[in-house]
Formats: C-alpha cells, sequence, structure tokens
C-alpha cells in the first residue's frame, strides 16, 4: 500500500527519526509488527540491520522464530545479528518477572551491537494500540501523569517509527504486500497483564467507543503536552523553593505550605532524588510535628529542621575525625548521620538520641572514633572509667568499636558515646536554659 509507506517517510521525516546518515538496527521478532517495520525500511531505502533475541521461552517455536528472521534478512539482504538467553535463569537470578528479565536482555545486547557495529539508532515495531495498552497498564499501576503519554516516539536512541499507525493499518499493509510473519503463541495468553487488556479489555471500551484508537491518540497528545507543561512549572517551583545550600538544599517550610496542590507539587519536586509519593505524605505529615525527623531516598536524606527542610545527598566519607560546627544541621560519619538541633524536649528512650546542656558545648565539636587513652565520666556517675573498660562492659567486639561514633567538645571532652552513654558533665538540669538534641541514624535504616 502506497499511502503507508508514504505516511511511514512523512512521519519519520517530520519526527526526525532517522538522518540522513543514520544506518538504524532493527528490533525484528518475527511477527506482523516487526516484519512490517522491516518491510517499509526496505522500500523507503533506509540502511538497517536486523537483530533477533531467542529467548529460549518456547521450545521449538522460539527456535523457529530464529530461522525465520533470519532468511527475512537475508531476502532484504541485510546484516542479520542474532542471540540466545536463558531467560528463566536470568529472571531467578535478579528476582525479577520473565517478561522483565526478557526486556533487560533484550536492549543489553542491542546497546552492545550499537556500540560494535557504530548503529545510530534502535527501531522497535510498537504502534498506537500499544500504546493505548501502555495507557491502561499504568492506570492500573497508578504512575502519575507520566504514565498518560503513552509509549514516546523517541527516547534516546531507540525510535518507534510505527507510532502514526493502528494495528489494522498493519494488518492491512502484511496483506497487500503478501508478507510472511509467525505467530507467537503466548500472545493469545491471558496470563500475562497486558494480553489480558489487549483481549479483553479494550474490545469492551471498543463497544462502547468504535474509535477508541482515534480519541486514546488525542489524550495521549493532550497528556503529552500537559506532562511538558508541568515540568516547565515544577521547576519553576523549585527555583522560588529550593535554595542553594554548600551542601545541598534548604527548603522553607513556610513557603511550601503557601503552594496549592502541596502533595503533588512536593512529590514532583523529591521524587528526582529517590523520595516516592508514600514518603512525601511522611514528609507532609512531618512539617507540623517536632523537628528532627530525618527521611532517606536512593542517594540522598532529607531532615526537616524548624524552619527548612533540609535536602543532602548521601556522602558515605570513611575518615576517623569530622567537624561539627554550631550551624551544622547534620554531619556524615562512617554509615551514619549524626543531626543537631535546639530542642524543648528533655527526654527520649531512644540510645540513639542525646539531650545536652548547650551552654557546656564549646564549638566547633568533633565527630571521631575511639582512641587510646579515651576517658569519659558515664551519666548517673561521679567517677571516670575509661571508654575501652566500658566497651568491655558492654561485651563490644574489638572488631565494632571502632565504628562507633565519638561526639568531642573543643576541648576533646567526649560528650556522647553515640549510641550508647551520655557524659554525665553535659547532662540537663534545673539550671539548663538551652537544650540541643543529638540524634544518630543509619544512612541506610
Amino acid at each position: 500500500m502506497l499511502w503507508q509507506l508514504k505516511s511511514f517517510q512523512d512521519f519519520i521525516k517530520s519526527e526526525g527519526l532517522i538522518g540522513s546518515k543514520d544506518t538504524v538496527l532493527l528490533a525484528v521478532s518475527g511477527g506482523k509488527d516487526s516484519v512490517a517495520m522491516a518491510h517499509l525500511f526496505k522500500q523507503a531505502n533506509f540502511s538497517f540491520a536486523i537483530a533477533h533475541c531467542n529467548f529460549q521461552l518456547r521450545g521449538t517455536e522460539s527456535d523457529r522464530d530464529e530461522q525465520f528472521v533470519a532468511q527475512l534478512a537475508k531476502t532484504l539482504e541485510v546484516p542479520f545479528h542474532v542471540t540466545s538467553f536463558n531467560t528463566l535463569a536470568y529472571a531467578d537470578e535478579h528476582k525479577i518477572s520473565t517478561q522483565m528479565a526478557a526486556r533487560d536482555l533484550r536492549y543489553r545486547f542491542f546497546e552492545e551491537l550499537v556500540s560494535t557495529f557504530n548503529y545510530q539508532k534502535i527501531a522497535v515495531a510498537q504502534h498506537q494500540n500499544d500504546a493505548i495498552e501502555t495507557v491502561i497498564l499504568n492506570l492500573t499501576r497508578g504512575t502519575g501523569i507520566a504514565g498518560l503519554h503513552g509509549i514516546k516516539t523517541e527516547r534516546q536512541n531507540i525510535i518507534r517509527p510505527l507510532m502514526l499507525f493502528k494495528r489494522e493499518d498493519i494488518d492491512a499493509y502484511i496483506l497487500a504486500n503478501q508478507l510472511d510473519f509467525v505467530e507467537d503463541s503466548s500472545n493469545s495468553s491471558t496470563k500475562y497483564i497486558r494480553n489480558k487488556i489487549r483481549h479483553q479489555i479494550i474490545p469492551v471500551m471498543k463497544e462502547i467507543n468504535p474509535s477508541l484508537e482515534d480519541t486514546f491518540q488525542k489524550n495521549i497528545a493532550y497528556f503529552s503536552d500537559l506532562e511538558a507543561f508541568l515540568k516547565a512549572s515544577i521547576q519553576e517551583y523549585k527555583q522560588k523553593l529550593f535554595q542553594k545550600h554548600p551542601k545541598g538544599y534548604l527548603i522553607s517550610i513556610q513557603k511550601l505550605k503557601e503552594i496549592p496542590a502541596l502533595h503533588f507539587i512536593l512529590t514532583e519536586l523529591l521524587l528526582p532524588y529517590g523520595f516516592n509519593s508514600t514518603t512525601v505524605t511522611d514528609v507532609i505529615l512531618g512539617l507540623d510535628k517536632e523537628s528532627g525527623k530525618t527521611f532517606f531516598g536512593k542517594d540522598d536524606v532529607l531532615l526537616i529542621d524548624r524552619d527548612f527542610i533540609f535536602l543532602q545527598k548521601i556522602q558515605q566519607e570513611h575518615r576517623t575525625e569530622l567537624t561539627l560546627n554550631e550551624d551544622d544541621l547534620m554531619l556524615y560519619f562512617q554509615d551514619f548521620i549524626i543531626t543537631q538541633e535546639i530542642t524543648e524536649t528533655t527526654f527520649s528512650n531512644s540510645q540513639t538520641t542525646a539531650f545536652v546542656d548547650t551552654e557546656k558545648l564549646k564549638y566547633p565539636l568533633a565527630l571521631r572514633t575511639w582512641q587510646e587513652g579515651d576517658k569519659f565520666m558515664p551519666l548517673g556517675m561521679k567517677g571516670f572509667k575509661k571508654l575501652s573498660d566500658f566497651f568491655i562492659s558492654l561485651k563490644i567486639p574489638l572488631t565494632q568499636k571502632h565504628l562507633i561514633p565519638v561526639l568531642v567538645n573543643a576541648d576533646d571532652h567526649i560528650i556522647w558515646i553515640a549510641g550508647y552513654r551520655l557524659d554525665e558533665r553535659f547532662k540537663i538540669t534545673a539550671d539548663t536554659k538551652k537544650i540541643t538534641k543529638f540524634e544518630l541514624k543509619n544512612i541506610k535504616p
């Protein structure tokens, strides 16, 4: 069908998918969609090669597909690359689904080919109906606005040149050009969620709206524009709310409370730092509570202070001594962070929290490891005790005692054996006017 070839060429040109000197690697399974794509590439005189993955999931059927695609590449007179995977073993080793394992293995193979043979793009044969299935699937997963734009026509070096076609267009092209293809028997099974959407949900939706594909394409285009608009708006909010700090960012709690749709905007702001929607809910609930609450993302830590949220990269420094200044909110040490704040609270059951008479502190403080000869006055005692004897009394192994943070004053007097015991000299008394709270937390609790 000439209209499809012309539409295909016009679409690739308008979207800027393929450069004049590009050679494209086509992912071909042997099914209708990928066979139509390979045929269109040949008719359009694009430079391309074919790659096929045998996932060894369907026995002789998988081997049949491999042989078919090899013959197709030979007929089209283009380079052919093939590989086989033990997909089930990979899925079991990495504790992921078979479908996810196949996807990982497939794209890893493609990227290796791109690097080795200098292909500029990877083309996959997804079309409008695949985009509809993706949107419906994302709705069930709750991916937010980002999941409603369907499948991007281009992302990095991966292109989807059939996104202008519906499934029925591809069926018509296969029929008109009398193209052979192979059927994947697993495509008819409703064991997989995507197949269930394709065979059971979409037919019902088409009964309600026979023009479902056109309606979805309009919505997908709308949501794509909406996502672009929201991204720009989120960046504006970031510029207003995120105040650059030598160790990260400060976010004004007062300004944060003034913005509309707080949960949505804060989620979008913190998502790039590894904080999900559930964590953001906890952060918002913590804004009106006692400061000092800490949340961990993938590579970042977030601390709620009195007037600010402090966002900082997790730094796993393994130095034996670090300085804690009076205006520092937190400090990294080994696999821990220690936070400090002025507070009115005077009691906690947690051994990882210490309340100290602020006026007895001499800054800069230091956070260090145990040293030979260290001694302190354990809370509740009047005499000094060697730190080595204290560790022995608690039966702390030699291999562990060098990992315990020791907080000391500017004059090197021990304030707190973090997580174990406060020094008697720094405790709160009836004469205490100001209280500093120290808290020790694991970086990856």
